[in-house]
């Protein structure tokens, strides 16, 4: 027998609703969950309630113990597929015994799996997996489910170069999350934050594709209305405790679990203004090997997900070389080349590949602004011929655009055709549309 199910058949003998024994404790509502299985009571509530039903807390206990290891290895699995580390995060989650089959921490198991699939690049088995779950949501009237599903659909859409897909995806998530707001279904942070990647990728694609989007919303109007009320980390931690206080009464182990995570981030932003502090002070003594405090302050927050930061620092990099703001230029692309410098400490080469060649490709059209064409076209060459396989080809593609564009200032006609049918066979390989900044 299950927890739920032990809890269930002693509380029915002992003649007591689930009010009763819910007391003052949790809701009828959250022991109905625990007794279906959708909900795992931690420790602290599952003694309470084995002194309320008159058992000792060992009677659980051996579930409790594969119970609490599924879990501990779950979550870890969760942040080394969030962080990246799909690899790691496969072999944890594959080294599961008897995950369970069904209720909440099947779901989060099994959307876990599609995740880590979909960043390895197996898209059918993380489509196999979130139909699975669709299903589920559609059959249980899940909204919480549902927006989880529809998040990480568009990822997979996204990833098969379905644009269309992808966007209807992600709205639909959007749609989802709107009414999940009103709700107290998921944590208000967890859902802003969700939501607010959800609107940065919806903004990403259809600007890239303004033809095929012409009446798309403004997703950066909308991300900015969601995330007013939380500037800063202060200002997160203190909606988390006010979320926490809400629900006290009524669910104090989720209380417990808010207030926990406005602590460890209030004690992680404590420590990011020491070492703003500290480097500011080594500064004013006159240490010449100190980075910049606030760039570190800066880089403490961006560390998790740098492509999101560099590649929108690229994109402004690139609007000034179209611009004609070519100082200006110099001056970004040697701060982004310092943070991937400090970033590659805590991140594989793997990760950062794809914005190393981008900034790559606007090295060599700084050298080539500067006069030396040559030397650019030196540069492009070496990035084309030794370009990884792993990386995506819309920097190879742009390489190869602006190798055209040179060779044809030079009139060097076979080497202008060699890299036109060059990027012929790129655009057939791969269907994305892929903007081309020269």
């Amino acid at each position: 027998m299950t927890i739920g199910e032990k809890i269930r058949d002693i509380r029915i003998k002992r003649g007591l609703t689930q009010s009763d024994l819910g007391g003052d404790l949790v809701t009828p509502s959250m022991i109905s969950q625990i007794e279906a299985d959708r909900a795992k009571p931690s420790y602290p509530l599952l003694m309470e309630l084995a002194n309320r039903l008159g058992m000792p807390v060992e009677y659980f206990m051996n579930e409790m113990d594969d119970q609490f290891l599924f879990n501990a290895k779950l979550t870890i699995a969760m942040y080394q597929s969030a962080v990246g580390d799909a690899e790691d995060a496969l072999e944890q989650l594959e080294s599961v015994q008897a995950a369970p089959e069904q209720g909440l921490t099947h779901q989060e198991y099994i959307l876990t799996l599609a995740q880590t699939y979909r960043k390895l690049g197996r898209y059918h088995e993380a489509t196999s997996r979130l139909e699975h779950l669709r299903e589920v949501a559609y059959r249980t009237q899940d909204q919480r489910l549902l927006f989880y599903v529809c998040k990480e659909s568009g990822y997979v859409e996204a990833g098969l170069s379905n644009v269309d897909g992808a966007v209807h995806e992600w709205s639909r998530a959007i749609e989802m999350g709107q009414v999940l707001l009103q709700s107290d279904l998921m944590t208000n942070m967890d859902l802003i934050v969700l939501m607010t990647e959800v609107m940065l990728q919806l903004h990403e694609t259809t600007a890239a594709h303004p033809d095929r989007f012409p009446h798309a919303p403004n997703y950066l109007q909308e991300a900015r209305a969601l995330t007013a009320g939380t500037p800063d980390l202060r200002a997160v931690c203190d909606k988390l405790v006010e979320e926490a206080l809400a629900c006290i009464a009524t669910d104090p182990a989720r209380s417990k679990v808010l207030a926990d995570k406005a602590n460890t981030m209030f004690t992680f932003s404590r420590l990011v203004e020491h070492i703003v502090v500290v480097q500011t002070r080594l500064v004013d003594s006159g240490d010449n090997d100190v980075a910049d405090p606030w760039q570190q302050a800066a880089l403490a927050m961006t560390s998790i997900y740098p492509d999101m930061f560099l590649k929108t620092e690229c994109e402004q990099l690139e609007k000034l070389l179209r611009s004609g703001k070519i100082d200006a230029a110099e001056a970004r692309a040697k701060q982004a080349r310092n943070v991937l410098l400090a970033l590659s400490a805590h991140h594989s080469e793997h990760d950062l590949l794809d914005i190393t060649l981008r900034l790559d490709v606007i090295d060599a059209q700084l050298t080539v602004i500067h006069g030396n064409r040559e030397a650019g076209i030196a540069q492009l060459k070496r990035l084309v011929d030794d370009y990884p396989a792993a990386a995506s080809a819309e920097h190879l593609t742009r390489a190869c655009a602006l190798l055209v564009l040179w060779y044809g200032e030079i009139g060097e006609t076979a080497s202008v055709l060699h890299y036109c049918r060059r990027m012929e066979q790129l655009m057939v390989t791969d269907p994305a549309d892929t903007p081309l900044f020269i």
